[in-house]
């Protein structure tokens, strides 16, 4: 199964690949601070325009918006949910399937725990994860990226049932 995995923000991580496999990711940035959001969502588009013209999902994954209150601002609101209902479209014309799993359950799965306490250590603790698994590499700090390779991850142990790719450490598998 083909997935790919989105983390709506201004800077969207996006992972794809085949479940069980480790996957292409990396993140865009869809506006620049001074833009409107409207920028964002046609930002949004294009790349998936020109994403789903090289290959064919058969799942895109979308990161579940944030509750309102849980923004930074109204603006924040605004862009997450052009942007998903732009990715949910972008799925629908297209008649590929589509789930919108919630962050914390993501990140359950991914790190063993809802949150962390503290947003920093959570994201700190994505990163890790995501770079032990070798989706990222030691050196990013990209929590948009760690989020996207979290989300699929999630879609792939979920929705397709396969395992993650093996962890070696110390020269020994798990």
């Amino acid at each position: 199964m083909l997935i790919l995995a989105l983390d709506i923000a201004t800077y969207t991580g996006f992972a794809l690949g085949r479940a069980g496999e480790i996957p292409t990711s990396g993140t865009v940035r869809l506006k620049k601070p001074n833009e409107p959001a409207e920028v964002a969502a046609f930002n949004m588009r294009c790349f998936l325009r020109d994403r789903l013209m090289l290959e064919r999902p058969d799942l895109i994954c979308i990161e579940h918006y944030l509750h309102p209150t849980a923004q930074k601002s109204g603006d924040a609101v605004i862009l997450q949910l052009f942007c998903f209902g732009v990715a949910v479209s972008e799925a629908m014309a297209r008649n590929i399937r589509r789930e919108t799993p919630k962050a914390a359950t993501i990140r359950k799965h991914f790190i063993g725990a809802a949150n962390m306490g503290e947003r920093k250590a959570t994201k700190d603790a994505v990163i890790q994860r995501a770079r032990l698994l070798g989706y990222i590499p030691r050196d990013c700090r990209d929590d948009n990226r760690a989020d996207a390779c979290a989300l699929f991850d999630f879609a792939a142990a979920t929705y397709a049932r396969a395992r993650p790719p093996e962890l070696i450490m110390f020269g020994e598998t798990a």
